[in-house]
């Protein structure tokens, strides 16, 4: 089996349309290698991957993430803080120079608002403590300066939780020799309001920690606490874990040795399990490449692979799922470097779903909608633990029996990987509160002031009535109806429920006041009439008498 060209029937030409074809090719190669399109491959767990070094060697810098994108702020590059701001695109191949921050420092502590990056305290220089904190927006490319942190500290983590920012322990000022201490402190800054309040201390102070968000709660890990001996540092391995939520601190499980100025970052589940990961640190200047796994559901570690350069004073940045290892120093030079972190169990995480709507309520009409944290190949629903049904945002289900009903929503993603959300029991209710007026009713009144009286048979939220079709009067407690004019009345009460139905009444009657001058007048004209007849019945009875006498005498 062979391809017939022109050559084969005896021409030495080639097929005019393959000539166009290979044209195109060429083309199209050209066309392509100007661009730069980052080549993406699947990394097995636990591994490690070579990236795009920064332009500046440092360590100590603050790292943020934003929309996907990595940004490295100040640190110290040969000794000297600086305030360089680098932003690097995963699978980019080099980094890009963003607007410097205003106070170059190192030892800061960085977190993420609203897409706003804060830069918070630091060191100036040899032990020159600042609280300084410089808001970076990464959309307008501009810093703005906030509200101070308190206690001037360095070599401390900032941690977001609900939207404030914890600021713990560090290392702050101190006026005799090492001229710096161990604080205890635990401030936390509000964006919103630009303000500090305190929360409880941390058991053990220390400085030059790492620390993760997990489960909601802080851990701040390893660390140094100044030592006995002018000048030393001690090194440790503690795990202490701060819940916001209750102000109060726990411990954990140890690392598994004493280490300090390491980094930390949690996987959030969305490629990969929710697990928390300590990199690098040093202890007695033995500088580390070893990855802590840290498991909260069994307070555990594990081993991780070797980060392959060995470093501390570096920072991590997570994008989804991926931890990226930033910079650093190796005991002997400021470091560029810029390492991937693939880790475990990435791509067995299943699609995160939640239901926002319908919640656990009482609805007279329901409408789906529902969140899912990456993309899938098929999202569906099950109401009532009936068969799954393929779904869209935003439709509304319909012909539902009124009464309870429960839904649960499914998500696959295109790696087999099932996530489901958790139940929600919600209630239909279309009927409309029922209403009987019991005053006035469907009849004639006298008096011109009528009381208006009803029930309802359900809880409702909004009572009005309507007079003669004229605008809704909203009923506070006891309504009358005052000076009604004679002649036919219409009367509407409307009740509507806690979902949202509306019912309604409608009683007709008349307003025909006693007709007591009239009734006089006729009485008044009858007693005149029957006064008349009498005296005229007197006058006429003696002269029928006075005939008898004259007819007796004759």
């Amino acid at each position: 089996m062979y391809l017939v060209t022109e050559e084969t029937r005896g021409g030495s030409s080639i097929n005019k349309h393959t000539q166009i074809l290979i044209a195109m090719l060429i083309i199209a190669t050209i066309v392509l290698s100007a661009f730069n399109f980052p080549i993406t491959k699947a990394q097995p767990s636990n591994s490690w991957t070579q990236m795009a070094s920064m332009s500046t060697p440092r360590g100590g810098m603050g790292v943020a993430t934003v929309n996907g994108k990595i940004y490295a702020i100040g640190g110290l590059s040969g000794n000297v803080p600086v305030n360089v701001n680098e932003m690097y695109v995963p699978g980019a191949s080099q980094w890009t120079t963003e607007t410097p921050m205003p106070t170059a420092r190192s030892g800061c502590a960085t977190a993420v608002c609203n897409n706003e990056i804060y830069v918070i305290g630091g060191a100036i220089g040899n032990n020159q403590f600042v609280g300084n904190n410089e808001v970076y927006d990464p959309g307008t490319n501009t810093w703005e300066t906030k509200a101070s942190m308190p206690t001037p500290r360095a070599g401390l983590s900032a941690s977001v939780v609900n939207g404030k920012i914890y600021l713990i322990g560090g290392e702050e000022y101190l006026s005799t020799s090492p001229n710096y201490h161990e604080t205890d402190v635990n401030e936390v800054y509000d964006p919103v309001n630009n303000t500090w309040s305190t929360a409880a201390s941390i058991p053990m102070a220390v400085f030059g920690y790492a620390s993760a968000v997990i489960d909601g709660k802080i851990h701040v890990i390893g660390g140094s606490e100044t030592s006995t001996v002018q000048g030393a540092k001690s090194f440790v391995d503690f795990n202490q874990i701060f819940d916001p939520k209750t102000d109060t601190w726990s411990l954990g499980a140890n690392l598994h040795s004493d280490i300090t100025y390491g980094t930390a970052a949690a996987t959030e589940g969305f490629m990969a399990p929710p697990l928390l990961y300590f990199i690098g640190g040093y202890f007695f200047n033995t500088y580390n490449n070893s990855v802590q796994v840290y498991n909260p559901g069994n307070n555990s570690w594990a081993a991780g692979a070797s980060m392959p350069s060995a470093r501390a004073y570096l920072g991590v940045a997570v994008v989804n799922d991926v931890l990226y290892a930033i910079g650093g120093f190796d005991g002997q030079n400021w470091l560029s470097t810029v390492e991937a972190y693939t880790p475990f169990g990435y791509g067995t995480a299943p699609p995160i779903i939640q239901v926002t709507s319908p919640e656990n309520q009482t609805y007279n009409e329901i409408t789906l909608n529902f969140t899912v944290n990456r993309d899938t190949q098929w999202i569906g629903y099950s109401l009532d633990s009936k068969a799954n049904i393929t779904l869209t945002k935003g439709m509304q289900l319909f012909n539902l029996t009124e009464g309870s009903h429960s839904i649960t929503l499914y998500a696959n993603d295109s790696r087999g990987n099932m996530g489901s959300s958790s139940s929600v029991f919600f209630s239909l209710d279309t009927i409309p509160p029922k209403i009987v007026i019991t005053a006035p009713k469907n009849q004639s009144y006298s008096s011109t002031n009528l009381q208006l009286t009803f029930i309802e048979d359900k809880p409702v939220t909004s009572l009005t009535y309507s007079l003669d079709g004229q605008k809704n009067m909203t009923i506070v407690g006891n309504v009358t109806l005052p000076a009604l004019s004679n002649g036919k009345h219409s009367l509407t009460v409307y009740a509507t429920d806690e979902v949202g139905n509306t019912g309604s009444k409608t009683v007709y009657f008349d307003i025909s006041p006693f007709p007591t001058v009239l009734v006089v007048g006729v009485v008044v004209s009858i007693t005149i009439a029957f006064a008349a007849g009498y005296i005229v019945y007197e006058r006429r009875k003696p002269s029928h008498k006075k005939e008898k006498q004259v007819q007796s005498t004759s």
